[in-house]
């Protein structure tokens, strides 16, 4: 996976009960799409070495890279 490749760790946080969050509804091949890509993206776009978060809430599916910054030339690709 990308993140090995970039020595990225993918810390996985529940921000409410897991049961609220899990089982998520919707087609499944779609979902697992969905969270592949921007995951791939987040960590295609950091430094090696960043700490990607993946936030699960009630309402919503988060992935960020909270510690570092993207790079401008990137950033202007991601619009």
């Amino acid at each position: 996976m990308l993140a090995r490749e970039h020595l990225c760790p993918i810390l996985r946080q529940f921000n409410t009960d897991a049961g609220a969050v899990l089982p998520i509804c919707g087609d499944h091949t779609l979902l697992t799409v969905l969270i592949r890509n921007l995951l791939d993206n987040t960590i295609r776009y950091s430094p090696e070495h960043s700490i990607i978060d993946l936030i699960l809430d009630t309402n919503s599916i988060s992935i960020t890279n909270p510690y570092n910054n993207i790079v401008l030339e990137n950033l202007k690709r991601l619009h």
